[in-house]
């Protein structure tokens, strides 16, 4: 991950914002030495997003974590969409 200085992340803006559209890099954005913002792409920040709707939802993360704990214990199989739709 990329840090830079605000002072140098305003000069460099456009060249940043190509940069995280592109390879889905992250730019920390550092203010008086500290970390003050991070530049991600639009898909990046959808995905956090989710993610963070996923886990504030108490239910849906107890059957995740009883499908994974059926998973270690075997209790269950894996299979690719391949496997199910033959």
């Amino acid at each position: 991950m990329k840090a830079l200085s605000l002072s140098e992340a305003k000069m460099k803006l456009s060249g940043l914002i190509n940069a995280v559209s592109s390879t889905d890099e992250e730019i920390v954005i550092t203010k008086n030495g500290r970390p003050a913002a991070v530049l991600i792409s639009p898909d990046e920040f959808e995905s956090w997003k989710e993610t963070i709707k996923i886990r504030s939802d108490e239910a849906l993360m107890k059957e995740i974590k009883k499908g994974l704990a059926a998973l270690k214990k075997k209790k269950v199989a894996l299979y690719t969409l391949e496997e199910l739709f033959k």
